[in-house]
């Protein structure tokens, strides 16, 4: 009877393990994400962000905050931009911001093609967050040629879900390969991108806090 027992147990922990395996398909990586996405109003978070370009390089950890649809605001406490801050509003398409420093008393609202908002590598405030970090991907996995697949490692000591994808055009995303990995929740915890093999950012979130009720008013730069 034991026996029978057992044997029915590793035949249930065998189908279950064939199925997680199954549904981890990049789709499936992208669908859970987005599932978690569908419950969140609100996120914060450190943001570490390590951008180059050529010889230049940036590195810089904020203090994140996003409230649906897109009100986004960062304030950098460490590393190369320190004390700069910005306030993304998603009506009227503008930045308003600080730069750290000597310059810290002039105040700016700007257009988001200004270069005053871009990071080294053009990026700018409105491509940081999840939601269109989630539809940028979703994009990618359309692309003709592409390569996607998904595997379990370990990112920083953690065990993760890694979503890998390559062969798609640098142009269009401004890099052409990319790691994204998410935790045992499916959240996304850091991203690699890379530009012909060569890392060119580094993403991490880390002290994410979920729907705590943080109102507009508190994301305005002053």
């Amino acid at each position: 009877m034991r026996i029978f027992v057992s044997l029915l147990i590793m035949l249930f922990a065998s189908v279950s393990l064939f199925s997680q395996e199954i549904e981890q398909t990049p789709d499936g990586i992208l669908a859970l994400f987005e599932s978690n996405l569908d419950t969140i109003r609100d996120y914060t978070c450190v943001l570490h962000d390590f951008v180059k370009k050529g010889k230049k390089e940036s590195d810089t950890y904020w203090d994140y905050k996003f409230i649906k649809p897109k009100y986004i605001r960062m304030e950098s406490f460490k590393g190369d931009r320190v004390g700069s801050k910005a306030y993304f509003d998603c009506v009227t398409k503008k930045v308003t911001g600080r730069q750290g420093g000597i310059l810290s008393a002039l105040k700016l609202t700007l257009d988001l093609s200004s270069s005053l908002v871009k990071n080294i590598r053009g990026t700018t405030i409105a491509e940081s967050d999840w939601l269109f970090i989630l539809q940028r991907t979703k994009n990618i996995l359309k692309e003709d040629g592409m390569i996607a697949t998904v595997a379990s490692t370990k990112y920083k000591n953690t065990e993760v879900t890694m979503l890998y994808i390559k062969n798609f055009p640098f142009e269009k995303y401004n890099f052409d390969e990319t790691r994204m990995f998410f935790d045992s929740k499916f959240m996304l915890i850091g991203i690699y991108n890379y530009e012909e093999g060569v890392l060119i950012q580094d993403v991490s979130y880390t002290d994410v806090k979920l729907n705590t009720g943080i109102v507009i008013d508190s994301m305005y730069v002053k």
